[in-house]
């Protein structure tokens, strides 16, 4: 029931991840680091979905008894395969591209051994649970002594790479990258325990039932963790994009005031409307415009409106504008009137929004 449930959670996450990142390669375009990581993503995703059961059935019954298992392990260990290449603690194209190189023959030979070990389990076997019975097979017990051998050594891998990049992260980014690490080093420990399993009872050295259940708590607390740790940077992207869009229509609100006055008087700095634009592209539009008409009505605004306070300054905006609407354009120097306070748009519209919470209050 529990693993159900967060083979569900996985699947789910897993697809909205893939869904994140292809959008970000769109944005962005890509490079072997997010390449590999849309394949891991990929590749993990489709793991789960064929490890559900009406899945399972249908490759089954169209190839042979046990492909299924061989598949899942696969896509499995091609996702950590490239992880491994996404961490990749190297600062160069060159070397990561190499090391994707190296990479690529312990899971050659881990994608043979599983199609193997598969044809050599019996036919009545391959689909069994591990169990201390099933391990006795030689076949059944090498096929997950690769399976889990491999996924050891990858996400052992990930997790030392993972650290070097610790020292360098800071913020949102190290927090998911604590909480990855974290995930892998359990999926690795847990893969380890059922090596452990796998070879006491194959051997008959030891009788450990306790280790398999060990080996599925690990597990599962594995993939919970590495599912947050890949997930928040998403999550924290779209938090802060939302927040983002929140304060561009609050501001855009404020703006409003400002905007119709001067862009009253000066219809002709208005743009050209197009589609129904984003919170970000409307708030700038406004600030283009009303800088524009700014500019033309600065002429007609006195020396002493650059230390003027808010409200006088709303005051002389609000005379210039009429005095524009009757007597037009005139010669004469113009001049930037209120300048940004810093950097972006959030630090361009901010003097524009005290002067026109001005024109609000004064009316």
């Amino acid at each position: 029931m529990v693993v159900g449930i967060v083979n569900t959670l996985a699947l789910i996450l897993f697809t909205c991840a893939l869904c994140w990142r292809l959008d970000q390669i769109r944005r962005r375009g890509g490079g072997l680091q997010p390449l590999a990581m849309t394949i891991s993503i990929a590749a993990l995703t489709l793991a789960f979905v064929v490890s559900g059961e009406g899945v399972a059935a249908a490759i089954d019954s169209h190839s042979f008894t046990g492909a299924t298992r061989v598949l899942f392990y696969g896509l499995l260990a091609v996702g950590v395969a490239a992880l491994i290449v996404v961490f990749f603690f190297n600062s160069t194209a060159t070397g990561r591209a190499r090391r994707a190189g190296v990479e690529a023959l312990p899971l050659i030979v881990a994608l043979i051994g599983l199609q193997v070990t598969m044809l050599l389990t019996p036919v009545d076997l391959r689909t069994q649970q591990v169990s201390e019975w099933t391990v006795r097979n030689v076949g059944f017990a090498l096929f997950f002594l690769i399976a889990s051998g491999y996924l050891a050594y990858g996400f052992t891998e990930c997790v030392r790479s993972i650290r070097k990049f610790l020292t360098m992260a800071e913020g949102y980014l190290r927090t998911s990258l604590t909480v990855l690490s974290a995930g892998l080093a359990l999926l690795a420990i847990g893969a380890l325990v059922q090596i452990a399993f796998v070879l006491g009872s194959m051997i008959g050295a030891f009788r450990a039932p306790a280790l398999l259940g060990a080996s599925t708590v690990l597990s599962i607390a594995g993939v919970v963790f590495f599912l947050v740790g890949i997930s928040y940077p998403m999550a924290h992207s779209r938090w802060h994009s939302m927040r983002l869009r929140r304060r561009y229509r609050r501001a855009d609100h404020e703006l409003f005031p400002l905007w119709s006055l001067v862009t009253e008087a000066v219809p002709e700095v208005v743009l050209p409307r197009g589609s129904r634009p984003s919170a970000t592209v409307r708030l700038h539009r406004r600030v283009v415009e009303t800088r524009d008409a700014l500019t033309q009505l600065s002429p007609y605004l006195p020396d002493r409106f650059d230390d003027a306070d808010s409200a006088q300054r709303a005051e002389m905006l609000r005379a210039a504008a009429r005095r524009y609407s009757d007597e037009g354009q005139v010669s004469g120097t113009v001049r930037e009137i209120l300048p940004d306070e810093g950097r972006g748009l959030e630090g361009d519209v901010a003097p524009l929004i005290r002067v026109s919470r001005q024109l609000v209050r004064a009316r």
